[in-house]
């Protein structure tokens, strides 16, 4: 056993039990009490002694240690099967080679090669070690069909036994959510397969590189990757038709057009306009790479809170955030430890500071089952596990509320809450908020697709109504710049080593925050009506039986 294991056994132990040594009966808290309870658990899970709680590492079963033995001190029911708190989910970990990356562009007798690392990255399908494919290449612009929409990218090209050249994203004249579900990579990859598409290659749109720099795409591709593994061993959603996929810098795309009679410019011009189109380049591809894989286990950790009624016993309301960060990586300035502290131990503060507070009763009517998710940061995976896996007693989740990179570096009394104009949930974050102190401000980045980045998607794809709760930008001090706050954030700390405790956080505006969520959640799971989708919602009727 490493030296290190045993040198964090005896401070975990020590800190767990002066926690487990509180008695008696817990009190309703006040905002100063969940301020102290939730910077004393962020405090923990954002140390070093974690390595940035990534999936499947020590460091997230530390973390995920720790939040068992929290919910075990605040008498919450083991959450999972077979009496745990611990859900097993069995992931493949991919870590590809990117120097062994190939696309050659063939043409007659002539063939130009993109530069690995500098130019593309490839890569074979989920579960491959090693592909190679040579096609046919057609190019259908966004890879879109929203026929509700009138757009079809797809025309009368017939994908059999080709590859598709996509561009990243969907038009921006889309409505927020149809761009949001456009633009994943399932949606297209599901739309090539049921056309025949052997494998993709994706070109990175100007816009969305001046958004995430080629160099971040890069770097955050040598993290490795994972999908879900099914019971029978076999790679959850991973279209393994698609032998192999290629994203390719938009700077580095002319050979692919070279022969096709338009030019990149030309069909970045049109994708701006938000035309559909398709046409056959002309070229052959070769595209193939190699990866190295790992069957690895994690864990959900979940905690369960009866509720009052017997009748609404099996309709849990779901408080979701991810326990899991990056972990290890790439060193920034000396730092190779992505510690996660907003992004999200602090919202896992939150959530323990919650469930102390819902725990001491009284009991609200539905059950509420806590939730700290693995494998967020790498596709959703926790939460689409136990979404579509969920614990016997469940009969139907209620709501899903996520708690997920709220940011308090400054003080704050705003609520952003993306997912609010799509179900009922929505009146309730405004009625809690007006009655906690907070206002509730718009969605200050619509262009990212939000909605569909965290992990009540995995919920909403199940036909679950949810929201996303975070802090908003509009602050009440004309001193306090919110906006460029979320701006530096984003620019300097986001998914790097920095986002640590040495950062300014305002503590005092975690508890406030805390009191909101715990309004929220209560009258949420209080209510004898479910939430429902709103009537024509694009999501609920995409998934939730709405028409």
């Amino acid at each position: 056993m490493p030296h290190s294991v045993v040198r964090l056994r005896p401070i975990v132990f020590i800190l767990l039990l002066g926690l487990s040594l509180q008695a008696g009966p817990i009190p309703t808290i006040d905002a100063d009490t969940a301020t102290r309870r939730v910077q004393a658990h962020a405090t923990f899970l954002a140390d070093d002694l974690m390595e940035g709680r990534g999936t499947g590492t020590r460091g997230y079963q530390l973390a995920a240690g720790y939040v068992t033995a929290q919910f075990a001190r605040l008498g919450l029911d083991p959450g999972a099967d077979e009496g745990s708190y611990l859900q097993k989910i069995s992931f493949l970990e991919t870590t590809t080679d990117h120097e062994a990356a190939r696309l050659i562009v063939r043409y007659a007798d002539t063939e130009t090669a993109l530069t690995a690392i500098n130019d593309m990255l490839a890569a074979p399908a989920p579960g491959q070690t090693e592909a190679e494919i040579t096609a046919p290449a057609v190019f259908v612009g966004y890879g879109v069909q929203a026929p509700e929409l009138g757009h079809d990218d797809f025309g009368d090209l017939d994908l059999t036994g080709r590859i598709a050249v996509v561009l990243s994203g969907a038009p921006a004249q889309f409505p927020s959510n149809q761009r949001a579900h456009y633009s994943s990579g399932r949606t297209k990859n599901d739309a090539l397969v049921a056309r025949g598409a052997v494998g993709i290659v994706t070109i990175l749109t100007p816009l969305d590189e001046s958004r995430s720099p080629w160099a971040i795409v890069v770097a955050s591709s040598r993290f490795p990757s994972m999908r879900l593994l099914a019971a029978d061993g076999s790679v959850v959603g991973g279209h393994p038709s698609l032998r192999a996929r290629g994203t390719v810098r938009h700077a580095a795309a002319a050979p692919l057009f070279a022969h096709s009679g338009r030019t990149p410019d030309e069909v970045f011009a049109t994708a701006t306009r938000g035309e559909p189109q398709a046409f056959d380049l002309g070229v052959e591809i070769t595209l193939g790479g190699r990866a190295g894989l790992r069957p690895l286990a994690c864990h959900n950790v979940l905690g369960w809170l009866p509720g009052s009624d017997p009748a609404l016993a099996g309709e849990p309301v779901v408080i979701t955030g991810h326990l899991d960060h990056l972990g290890m990586g790439a060193p920034v300035e000396g730092d190779a430890i992505y510690n996660g502290a907003m992004d999200n131990a602090i919202g896992i503060g939150i959530i323990l500071a919650l469930a102390e507070e819902l725990a001491a009763g009284p009991r609200p009517a539905r059950p509420v089952l806590f939730a700290a998710l693995t494998a967020e940061e790498k596709g959703l995976l926790g939460a689409e596990h136990l979404a579509t896996n969920p614990p016997a007693r469940v009969q139907r989740f209620a709501a899903n509320v996520n708690i997920d990179m709220a940011l308090f570096s400054r003080p704050v009394r705003d609520i952003v809450a993306w997912g609010e104009e799509h179900t009922t949930l929505g009146a309730l974050v405004h009625t809690a908020a007006a009655g906690t102190g907070f206002t509730v401000g718009p969605d200050f980045m619509p262009q990212e697709t939000i909605f569909v980045r965290s992990d009540q998607y995995a919920f909403v794809r199940t036909g679950v109504p949810a929201v996303f709760i975070s802090t908003g930008q509009r602050s009440d001090d004309p001193a306090v710049d919110l906006a460029a706050a979320w701006s530096d954030f984003l620019r300097g700390r986001y998914h790097k080593p920095n986002d640590d405790l040495n950062q300014p956080i305002d503590w005092p505006s975690t508890g406030a925050y805390t009191v909101f969520a715990h309004e929220l959640v209560r009258r949420i799971a209080n209510d004898p009506a479910p939430p429902a989708w709103l009537p024509g919602d694009f999501f609920g009727g995409l998934y939730g039986g709405q028409k």
